[in-house]
């Protein structure tokens, strides 16, 4: 009877353990998998609750290339509390049309170990095949690092632009370039140790960096002067200068682990073959002059904006959302100016963005979520009440993001109206009847105080029947 009840506890105690440690808090996701060979295979893993950003090491897959890797990160407020979302993604491409199996693999994130199960991509020819020796991004850089001569080995410190705006991001990229025909055998040499005193001296101090995330040295095929070669990049970044001093990335080293064939017959003695980048230089602009010079964002924006209502009487709340989307510094976008008026009261934004980080840019939005109380009647054009100045790196001037949006403020009439047909109240009305010490109700928090609750019942329960 004892072992009877002891083997109950037992089970309802591992279940509620399990119910406590099943959650969707990392998960891995895949993207469309019926595709044409010019796009990838995107594999996700998505972190709730995730202030940092972990390391992340995508599986190999038969078959399929690992290329760019991007890195999303979502921030947004929900009930007076803060969610965080990361999001890192893998792309993998094929070389030719056919079904490719996905085997089941398994990551451990953060000590938690994710499962995906087995699954099938298909790709097809589709209208444009994927160029697998495509020049990649910043060819010109790579004939000038590779010099008159072709050599079969270069290092090379890339950058896809040469002359930037204050606060324009560029994209920086470190990359050890092997031809396919090259007589040698090596291989990397104490890699993260070098690899942490490069960036070390490559880090420029005047630039935000927004880091892609390479855990990972990732290899793909290039064509460099009609010739095959195989890209292992190291690390991507993209840099926003907050300075208007030129940036100079100094030549550095990287030694390689050499096989050397010239010894004696048939032994192979490894030596340490070093390899050096040429020095580059970013020349960076100060923008024209603005009474915003130094505050404003440098990038190309454009405006979302909803009104949750269009007509309302004075008194009565409304939210605005105001919305800046586009390509930049996302993480660094000052809020927009708002005109202080006698006509309204306007509270201090809630405050949401999504940021996504890749070699080819950072790209995203940034939401300011008002609330706004009229006072008086009226027609107004919200447009000059909020504008959002910026420099469009692309035009080389300054813009202005308006608002396109007008609210219709009427009176007593028309409150009266609203009332009788919606019951609604404004937002003073039966101030005094508010109580604001009520709490919403947390469920979640209450479920997992509970299931401690029982947890600890139980334990007191199996020590209790022990002792009898």
């Amino acid at each position: 009877m004892k072992l009877y009840a002891l083997l109950n506890i037992f089970l309802c105690f591992s279940g509620t353990l399990c119910a406590q440690v099943i959650n969707d808090a990392a998960t891995i996701e895949f993207g469309s998998k019926n595709l044409s060979l010019d796009q990838p295979l995107l594999i996700s893993v998505v972190l709730r609750d995730a202030e940092t950003r972990p390391a992340v090491i995508f599986p190999e897959i038969k078959d399929l290339e690992k290329r760019s890797k991007s890195a999303t990160s979502s921030i947004s407020t929900v009930d007076g509390k803060k969610v965080v979302i990361q999001t890192i993604t893998q792309e993998y491409y094929a070389v030719k049309p056919g079904n490719y199996l996905i085997p089941e693999f398994t990551m451990i994130i953060n000590g938690v170990k994710l499962r995906s199960e087995e699954t099938m991509a298909v790709f097809s020819q589709g209208a444009i095949a994927a160029e697998t020796n495509a020049e990649p991004a910043g060819n010109s850089i790579l004939e000038q690092d590779l010099g008159d001569n072709d050599r079969d080995i270069f290092l090379s410190v890339q950058t896809d632009k040469k002359d930037v705006y204050i606060r324009q991001g560029f994209a920086l990229r470190i990359s050890l370039y092997i031809a396919e025909n090259a007589p040698v055998e090596m291989e990397f040499y104490r890699f993260n140790e070098q690899l942490q005193s490069i960036l070390k001296k490559l880090r420029p101090v005047n630039c935000w960096e927004e880091n892609v995330g390479i855990e990972e040295i990732v290899k793909r095929r290039v064509t460099i002067r009609k010739r095959k070669y195989t890209e292992y990049n190291m690390y991507q970044a993209r840099l926003f200068p907050i300075t208007s001093e030129d940036i100079v990335f100094p030549s550095i080293t990287l030694n390689m682990l050499v096989t050397d064939n010239n010894g004696a017959v048939n032994v192979d003695r490894k030596v340490v073959r070093a390899f050096m980048s040429r020095p580059t230089k970013i020349s960076v602009r100060q923008l024209p002059d603005h009474p915003l010079r130094d505050q404003v964002a440098v990038g190309q924006y454009s405006l979302k904006e909803n009104l949750s209502s269009k007509l309302v009487y004075p008194g009565e709340s409304i939210r605005y959302m105001f919305k800046v989307e586009g390509v930049g510094n996302i993480a660094a976008i000052p809020d927009p100016v708002t005109q202080a008026s006698s006509s309204f009261d306007i509270y201090p934004p809630e405050k949401s963005q999504v940021i996504k980080r890749s070699y080819q840019g950072v790209i995203g939005e940034k939401t300011f979520d008002y609330f706004v109380v009229p006072r008086k009647d009226g027609t107004f054009a919200l447009a000059r009440y909020f504008q959002w100045i910026y420099f469009d790196s692309t035009k080389q001037k300054y813009d202005t993001l308006r608002s396109s949006r007008t609210l219709e403020v009427k009176g007593e009439d028309y409150r009266l109206a609203n009332l009788s047909l919606s019951g609604s109240a404004g937002l003073y009305d039966n101030l005094e009847s508010l109580d604001s010490s009520n709490e919403s109700i947390n469920y979640k928090q209450i479920l997992k105080d509970a299931t401690n609750a029982i947890v600890v019942i139980l334990l007191i329960t199996m020590i209790w029947v022990f002792r009898k």
